[in-house]
This record gives C-alpha cells, structure tokens and sequence, in this order.
C-alpha cells in the first residue's frame, strides 16, 4: 500500500499545471500556512514564558523543556470541504494520508518539520528564519515549473509538504484550516 500511496503522490504531482488558477490556489495556501506558522511561533513563545513563570511561581521541581507545536492539515485534522474532489474516496484516502502507517513523517512532525515550537533559544526569530528563507527571493519551489513559481516565494513548509510526505499537492493546495497541537514538556529528577 505505501507504493501505491507514494506513486500517487508522484503521479498527481506530475498532472499539476502551472495555470493562473493553480497560481492563485498555491499562493493562498502558502500565506495561510505562514500566517499559521508564525502565529503559532507567537503562542508556542508565550506558553513557553507563562509556564517558566508558573513552575517559579509555585516552586515546583519539574525541568520544563518547552512546548511542542504541530501543524496538521485541515481543521480537526478532517478533509476540506474546499476541496473540489469530494465524496468517499477521497475522505478515505485522507484518512490514510492521516495514518502514521502510510505518512510517518507528517503524523509525526505535522506540514511544518523545522518549526516545532519554542524551547526557549529562538527569541525574536524573524519572519524569514520561521519560513527558513534566506533572503526575500529565497524559494522552495523544486519540482514546479521555476520560472512560473518563482515570485510565490514558497518556504520551506510547502517544502516539507510537497517533498518529504505522502500528499500530492492537489490534497493540500485547497487547505486553508490547520489543526495544531501543543504539548508542554517536563522533566523530573526523583
């Protein structure tokens, strides 16, 4: 089965076109996802500093590492309503596409793999550096035509997406809801 999932993702790749329409649904959902990694960069930050205080607070022993951040597509993790593809097929291959199984990389580390929260090093990481860009024409756009990709400014969340998981990127172009999952993590010598 994971053949079958990895060929149809090669395969769905290959049939994307580089149209107007396709050029406007890349664009939105690479700043959404943006807007989302940073946004939650701002609360990973702001739990990370609530929590320090909190343990100071009340004295307690525990080591606080610092909180993880995952970003999944779709909201509750389910498939798109905005998706021009519906029906039974096609909510069954996302929940395959959701399966540790058959997307281990995602189910594990979610669309955004260099960004994972805040452990207290990365205060007033800029914009760029949370997209891993290295300059303003920086783009992660291998496997897409270059020339009609390159203002898209693509970082490396599509990247991620597009490159190292299981989803074509007819699954995710229409995405425009994230789920996100924050876990806070403690240490205790006893």
């Amino acid at each position: 089965m994971g053949t079958l999932i990895f060929n149809r993702r090669i395969l769905l790749n290959q049939l994307f076109k580089p149209t107007d329409e396709n050029y406007q649904l890349l664009k939105e959902f690479n700043e959404t996802l943006k807007e989302v990694v940073i946004k939650n960069y701002q609360h990973s930050r702001e739990l990370y500093y609530n929590t320090k205080k909190m343990l100071a607070d009340s004295g307690s022993s525990l080591l606080f590492e610092g909180v993880e951040c995952k970003i999944f597509l779709g909201k509750d993790r389910q498939y798109p309503k905005s998706n021009p593809f519906q029906g039974e097929e096609s909510e069954m291959i996302w929940e395959i596409l959701n399966d540790e199984g058959y997307n281990d990389i995602y189910c594990k580390y979610g669309c955004c793999m260099s960004f994972d929260g805040y452990h207290g090093e990365e205060d007033d990481k800029t914009e760029m550096e949370l997209m891993g860009l290295q300059d303003a024409d920086d783009c992660w756009n291998e496997g897409l035509d270059r020339e009609w990709s390159y203002d898209l400014h693509l970082h490396q969340h599509f990247h991620n997406l597009y490159d190292h998981t299981s989803f074509s990127i007819f699954d995710f172009i229409y995405v425009r809801d994230f789920y996100t999952k924050f876990e806070l993590k403690f240490n205790q010598n006893t």
